[in-house]
């Protein structure tokens, strides 16, 4: 799996949180099929035509995933809603902030990470030790960036 496929899953999980937050969509619908299916009929009809067609394009794009890519994102999304309420605030925040960002700015973060990535333990740690941003984060915010430097990447 590339990382930009990752990247997908994470944007999608975190962006199908509100979704599933206003109640369009049940993490554990009760009920038999038939007042599931009113239930969710009526929160479909709630919604703006620009809603329902962003709706629709996800689902577009879940189906265009593997069955294991469906289940890893599927997996993403139940571990996100498992977080403390702070803990998906925060995620939601760095994903907005992240999503405002010019493409140019996002492409050299990226370009930065990888080059970091690429570094022995020991340097990273000394890189990210020199800089301003990193010192300015809690420590509880540093070791979370250095645990997350110090995983494999995935493929």
């Amino acid at each position: 799996m590339t990382r930009r496929l990752v990247l997908f899953l994470l944007i999608g999980a975190l962006t199908l949180g509100p979704i599933v937050s206003s109640g369009l969509v049940s993490a554990q619908e009760t009920g038999d099929d038939a007042s599931v299916l009113e239930r969710n009929r009526a929160r479909w009809e709630r919604l703006s035509p620009a809603e329902r067609e962003v709706l629709r394009e996800r689902w577009q794009r879940y189906q265009q995933l593997s069955p294991q890519e469906r289940q890893a994102l599927t997996d993403r999304y139940r571990r996100f809603q498992e977080l403390p309420p702070n803990e998906q605030a925060r995620i939601r925040q760095n994903f907005q902030t992240w999503r405002n960002m010019p493409p140019e700015q996002r492409e050299r973060i990226q370009k930065r990470l990888e080059r970091l990535k690429q570094l022995p333990p020991d340097q990273r740690r000394q890189a990210l030790e020199k800089s301003p941003r990193f010192k300015a984060l809690s420590p509880k915010d540093q070791q979370r960036l250095l645990n997350r430097l110090n995983r494999p990447p995935k493929r």
